[in-house]
C-alpha cells in the first residue's frame, strides 16, 4: 500500500476518532467523509492501521493516544481513544487471517483482556480449533503474540516450564501451539495448569527444597489444535472453529520477523488505555449465556461496554456459544432424547415411554447424525450407530438406567420390553439442557395420522 500524503493521513485520523463521537450524526458524517476519504486514495479499511500508525509515528504532536482532535482527557477523546483501539485489532485480524465477524469480535477483546485480566477473578482460554491442517491457527497466534501484554508463545511444552514461567512473569499470557502434538488427554499434569489458571487463585504445589511451594497458574492462555481438547478445558475457553480461506478470499501475508509499524502503535496503544480504563466486574450478561459461560464471558463483555461495542461483543458471544462443539456428549444425548420424545405420535405405547430399540433408531435419524455416526465419548472410535449398552453408559452419570415397560394400553398378548419413561429424564433436562435445545435437531421421520 502507498500511503496518503502527509496532510491527508491526518485527516483520515481525526475523521477515524470522530466516528466515537456521542453525537450520532457527527459520527455518521465522519463515516461518510472517511470512506469518501479512502476511496479517493485508492485505500481501504484495511489499510486504516497503517495510515493511522503513520500519522502517530511521523506527526505525534497533532494527535492525542487515539489520534483524537480534541484535548486528552475529555469524554469524546476517552471513547475515540476506546473505540479506535478496539477498531485497530478489529482490522489488523482481518487483514491476516480468515475468521468470521463474530469470530474476529472475540479475539479482538480477549487480545485486550490480555492487558487487564488481573482486574477480574476469570481468565477465558482461547481455544483455536481447526479440523485440518492449513487453516491459519499459528499465524493467528503469532498475530496475537504481536498484539498483547508480555506474551510467552511456544510450541512444546511442560506444566513445569509454565508454573516457573509464571513465577517470574505472571502476567504472561500462554500461547501455545500444537496441542493436538502435546498429548494433553493423558497429561495429568498439564491439564490440571491448564484448567486452575482459568481463575485467581489457580496454582499447583510441588515439593523444592524440602519444603512444598504453590506456584500459581493464574493466567491468559491460548492454545491452537487440530481436532479437539479435552472438554473441562473447552468449557473454561472461548472456541475459534477455524476454517481454510475460501479461493476468493484475500489476505495480506504477515512476517513476524519484521511486523508493520501499527503493530507497536496498537500495542502502545492498548498499553496506555489498559493504564487508565475502569471496568465493570459484574457487566449485564444475556440469559443465553449461563454458568461456565457467563464466567468466561464477563471478563470480554465488561471491556466491549467500556469500548462502545457492548452490543456486538454480545450478540457475538451468543452466536458463538450457540454453536459450541464442547459439550459433554452425555449432555447431548439428554437433549437429543428429548427431542426424540417430543416427535412421538399417539400410539397403544403413548407419549410418555419408549422402548429402548425405538429410542436408538429416533436417535439415529435426527438430522445432525451424529448419532448414526457414533465415535465414542473420546471420538475416537470407528463411526457406528449408537449401541444400547452405550446409550445406557451415557445416562449412567445422571442416575437414568433402562427399565421393564409395558404399553400404556394394555391388552392380552402384549408383552414388556426395556425402555425408558418420560418422567426419568425430566429433572435431568431441567438442571442440564436448556429450552432452546430441543429446536436444535429435528427428526427425519414424518408420521402420519391415522383415521
Amino acid at each position: 500500500m502507498t500511503l496518503p500524503p502527509p496532510n491527508v493521513c491526518r485527516l483520515i485520523a481525526q475523521l477515524h476518532a470522530l466516528i466515537g463521537s456521542p453525537a450520532a450524526k457527527e459520527a455518521e458524517n465522519a463515516r461518510e467523509k472517511l470512506v469518501r476519504l479512502l476511496t479517493k486514495h485508492c485505500c481501504s479499511w484495511n489499510d486504516l492501521p497503517e495510515i493511522l500508525a503513520a500519522v502517530r509515528t511521523n506527526d505525534p504532536a497533532t494527535t492525542n493516544d487515539a489520534t483524537s482532535p480534541q484535548p486528552e482527557g475529555t469524554a469524546a477523546d476517552a471513547m475515540a481513544t476506546h473505540i479506535n483501539i478496539f477498531d485497530l485489532i478489529v482490522r489488523l485480524i482481518e487483514k491476516y487471517v480468515a475468521v468470521s465477524d463474530d469470530e474476529r469480535i472475540a479475539i479482538a477483546l480477549w487480545v485486550l483482556h490480555t492487558w487487564v485480566f488481573d482486574q477480574f477473578p476469570i481468565t477465558p482460554r482461547l481455544a483455536l480449533l481447526s479440523p485440518v491442517r492449513g487453516c491459519g491457527k499459528t499465524l493467528l497466534l503469532i498475530l496475537i503474540e504481536l498484539l498483547c501484554a508480555e506474551p510467552f508463545r511456544s510450541d512444546n511444552v511442560t506444566a513445569a516450564v509454565i508454573y516457573h514461567h509464571l513465577r517470574s512473569r505472571p502476567r504472561s499470557p500462554l500461547l501455545l501451539d500444537e496441542g493436538d502434538n502435546q498429548n494433553i488427554f493423558r497429561d495429568c499434569p498439564l491439564r490440571a495448569v491448564f484448567n486452575s489458571g482459568h481463575r485467581r487463585g489457580g496454582n499447583i504445589s510441588r515439593f523444592v527444597g524440602g519444603w512444598a511451594q504453590p506456584f500459581s497458574t493464574f493466567a491468559p492462555l491460548a492454545i491452537a489444535a487440530i481436532g479437539t481438547l479435552p472438554l473441562p478445558l473447552l468449557h473454561r475457553a472461548v472456541v475459534i472453529n477455524m476454517q481454510r480461506r475460501p479461493a476468493d478470499v484475500q489476505l495480506e501475508r504477515l512476517d513476524e520477523t519484521s511486523p508493520p509499524r501499527a503493530f507497536a502503535v496498537t500495542r502502545e496503544m492498548a498499553r496506555k488505555w489498559a493504564a487508565r480504563c475502569q471496568l465493570n466486574r459484574d457487566p449485564e450478561m444475556p440469559p443465553q449465556l449461563r454458568d461456565r459461560a457467563a464466567d468466561n464471558w464477563r471478563p470480554l463483555l465488561s471491556i466491549a461496554d467500556t469500548l462502545g461495542h457492548g452490543e456486538d461483543a454480545r450478540a457475538a458471544a451468543i452466536a458463538l456459544c450457540a454453536k459450541r462443539p464442547d459439550e459433554d456428549a452425555g449432555v447431548l444425548a439428554l437433549a437429543s432424547i428429548r427431542t426424540v420424545f417430543d416427535a412421538l405420535p399417539p400410539s397403544r405405547w403413548g407419549m410418555d415411554r419408549i422402548t429402548r430399540d425405538r429410542l436408538i433408531e429416533g436417535l439415529a435419524g435426527l438430522e445432525d447424525g451424529f448419532w448414526a455416526e457414533w465415535r465414542g465419548k473420546d471420538d475416537n472410535g470407528s463411526p457406528h450407530k449408537l449401541t444400547g449398552p452405550e446409550l445406557a453408559q451415557l445416562l449412567r452419570p445422571f442416575h437414568i438406567r433402562s427399565r421393564t415397560v409395558w404399553p400404556q394400553q394394555r391388552r392380552p398378548g402384549n408383552k414388556s420390553t426395556r425402555g425408558y419413561l418420560r418422567a426419568q429424564f425430566e429433572e435431568a433436562w431441567v438442571r442440564y439442557c436448556s429450552t432452546a435445545d430441543t429446536a436444535a435437531q429435528s427428526s427425519k421421520i414424518i408420521h402420519l395420522q391415522r383415521r
